[in-house]
C-alpha cells in the first residue's frame, strides 16, 4: 500500500532483504530482523516525541533484546530504516492525515476504517495512531488472503478428489491451516497449490474489485507435524522428498 520504491524493487527482484537488512541494520539474526520489519509496517513505528517512544518498546521487548537492550541502538536503527524505506514512512504520515481529516481511511479493496479522537488515560484526547496505522495494512492482508483462501478452496474441489484427507482448518489475515494426510503425494500437491493460488491473487482481485496490485504475490508454504513452527519445513519442490524423508525420520 505504501508504494515504497525501494521495497517495491526489491520485492520484482528477488532480493533477500531480510538478510540485507540484517546487515545493514547491525541486527545479530535474520529472524529478528524480519520481525523488525513486520513491526515497522504494522505499528506506530513514530511518535511525537521521534523514535524514542518505538524504540524503547523494542530495548525491553524479549524478541529484540537480543539484538540490543539500548534505546540509543534502537533509535538508530529505526533511523536507518526510514532512511531506506522513504516510502512506508511517508504513507504513515499519509494515513494519520487522512484519518484525522476525514476520519476514515479506505484501502484498494473498498474496505474503509472508521477513526474518531478517543480519552486516554491521562485524560487527554488524542487519535488511536497505532490503530490507524495497522487497521488498515492488516485488514487489506485480510482481503489478500481471504482471496487465496477461496481460490484454494474452488481448486480442492474441482481438481482433487481428496475429501476429508486435505481440510481447511484456520486460517487468520496472513495465514491458512491445512489438515493433510500423511502422504508424501497430497502434501506434495496441495504445497503446490498454495503457491499457485497465492500468486493468482492479483489476477482475482482485479477481477472481484476493479484494480490492479502492481506487486508480485508469493506464499510462503511449510509443512510439519504440528503448527509448531520451528519444526516445520519450508516447502521446495526440488528438495521435497528429501525433506519429507527427514521430517518423518525425526518423528518416527
Amino acid at each position: 500500500m505504501a508504494q515504497d520504491k525501494v521495497a517495491m524493487q526489491e520485492i520484482k527482484d528477488g532480493v533477500k532483504f531480510h538478510e540485507d537488512n540484517q546487515k545493514r541494520f547491525n541486527l545479530p539474526t535474520k529472524t529478528i530482523a524480519k520481525k523488525f520489519l513486520y513491526q515497522m509496517i504494522f505499528s506506530d513505528a513514530f511518535g511525537e516525541q521521534g523514535f524514542r517512544g518505538p524504540a524503547y518498546s523494542y530495548a525491553h521487548k524479549a524478541d529484540f533484546q537480543e539484538a540490543s537492550t539500548s534505546i540509543k541502538f534502537w533509535e538508530n536503527v529505526i533511523e536507518k530504516f526510514f532512511g531506506k524505506y522513504q516510502g512506508i514512512y511517508q504513507h504513515s504520515i499519509d494515513l494519520i492525515e487522512q484519518a484525522t481529516s476525514k476520519g476514515r481511511i479506505t484501502d484498494p479493496s473498498g474496505r474503509f476504517y472508521v477513526f474518531s479522537p478517543l480519552r486516554t488515560w491521562d485524560g487527554q484526547v488524542d487519535w488511536p495512531r497505532t490503530k490507524i496505522l495497522n487497521y488498515p495494512i492488516q485488514g487489506f492482508s485480510a482481503v489478500l488472503v481471504l482471496l487465496a483462501r477461496l481460490l484454494l478452496r474452488e481448486r480442492l474441489r474441482k481438481n482433487f478428489s481428496y475429501g476429508s484427507k486435505a481440510l481447511l482448518i484456520n486460517t487468520v489475515h496472513d495465514d491458512c491451516e491445512l489438515d493433510v494426510d500423511n502422504n508424501p503425494e497430497i502434501v506434495y500437491n496441495i504445497s503446490r497449490l498454495l503457491e499457485e493460488c497465492f500468486r493468482d491473487i492479483n489476477s482475482e482481485f482485479k477481477k472481484k474489485f476493479g484494480v490492479e496490485i502492481n506487486v508480485p504475490m508469493a506464499g510462503e508454504v511449510k509443512f510439519g507435524w504440528s503448527l509448531y513452527e520451528p519444526e516445520m519445513v519450508k516447502f521446495n519442490a526440488v528438495t521435497f522428498e528429501d525433506d519429507w524423508r527427514k521430517i518423518n525420520a525425526v518423528s518416527s
